[in-house]
């Protein structure tokens, strides 16, 4: 069988997702937009670091170097559905904490889970405001952090703009909800001039081949996480300057959720799900597709994945006698799922676990 998940990514993103930057390149098509100079400092200043738990540096106040982050979603980093997130913050004004929370509490109105903020005891989330950048850790990953430390910091104080306060804080808590960079979805095609994006980051921010390579151009690999086709409007996306792309083509700042973000958190934080398994006898992954969203599972691994009560369209990536094809199936919600082979051609199928 042929399961090859470069040429999984490479072969689908070609056949479907040739448009996924198109609104990019509209922009280049009726005018190319170059960043002004605050816009410019703006990104500077506002680069988002995501952070892993098990980074070395992950249990000290400051990221120093190269932050893993593996948007879209990191699968098995999500919350659960109808949890309660305690959100402590550690410093700043009252009427600047009151602003970010407002903000974070937007998320609730898609995402099956509930901020409460607390003065004292344990929290799941803790906010500082600070001058080393912006950063959080990734979803379920801030529970692995002691509760003396921060777990995400904002880059505000009393003067920061409220365009900029609402956009920071979306993203932040994007990231502590379980969503990483889109602009590293696996299906994006950004057409990155690569030697520009290094120059650009080591005279903006200091930062090494490497740190770029783990915040901005690697994309995310399909077994870590969970995603959609890529979402030019996401507000977990880097805008991207004409000049770091080999067409001209651009994206600018997003300060708001797009429809994407809202129907993407709605579903994984869905507490209606199916249980999918990997039961091919195999050493490669297999991925499917169910109602929008890509999972991509390993030898063995189970999923609970987000489902409709009816309706449910899922599609198995198979590649009998090496032609790889989707093929379509309507599971039904209640029941549980296994991906087999059948016969001696790779030939994959659903069935009922």
């Amino acid at each position: 069988m042929k399961f090859n998940l470069l040429l999984r990514a490479f072969a689908f993103g070609l056949l479907l997702l040739g448009i996924s930057f198109a609104s990019c390149k509209k922009n280049q098509d009726e005018e190319t937009m170059h960043f002004s100079e605050s816009e410019l400092a703006e990104l500077r200043a506002n680069t988002c670091l995501t952070l892993d738990a098990d980074e070395p540096y992950a249990f000290s106040e400051t990221p120093e170097d190269g932050a893993q982050d593996r948007s879209s979603g990191a699968k098995n980093k999500f919350w659960s559905p109808g949890q309660t997130l305690r959100v402590r913050f550690l410093n700043g004004s009252t009427s600047l904490q009151d602003k970010v929370f407002a903000y974070a509490e937007q998320w609730e109105s898609y995402a099956n889970v509930n901020f409460v903020r607390v003065n004292s005891g344990t929290s799941d989330i803790r906010v500082m405001f600070g001058t080393d950048g912006n950063y959080s850790y990734i979803g379920n990953d801030n529970l692995g952090i002691a509760q003396n430390l921060k777990t995400m910091n904002l880059n505000f104080t009393n003067t920061t703009s409220d365009e900029k306060i609402r956009r920071t804080s979306l993203h932040e808590f994007g990231h502590a909800l379980g969503l990483k960079h889109e602009h590293q979805n696996p299906l994006a095609n950004i057409p990155w001039n690569k030697p520009a994006v290094y120059a650009f980051y080591l005279s903006t921010n200091n930062w090494s081949k490497e740190k770029v390579d783990a915040q901005v151009l690697n994309k995310h690999t399909w077994e870590s996480s969970q995603h959609t086709s890529f979402d030019s409007k996401s507000i977990m996306l880097y805008p991207v300057e004409a000049s770091l792309t080999t067409d001209g083509s651009s994206i600018p700042w997003n300060t708001q959720l797009s429809v994407t973000d809202k129907d993407f958190i709605g579903k994984m934080y869905s507490s209606q799900r199916i249980r999918v398994r990997h039961n091919v006898n195999t050493s490669s992954n297999l991925s499917f597709w169910l109602n929008g969203v890509y999972h991509t599972l390993k030898p063995n691994e189970s999923l609970w994945v987000p489902a409709k009560t009816s309706g449910n369209q899922l599609s198995i990536w198979e590649c009998p006698n090496g032609n790889c094809t989707w093929e379509g199936y309507t599971p039904a919600y209640g029941k549980n799922y296994k991906i087999v082979a059948q016969g001696t051609n790779g030939n994959l199928t659903l069935a009922i676990d």
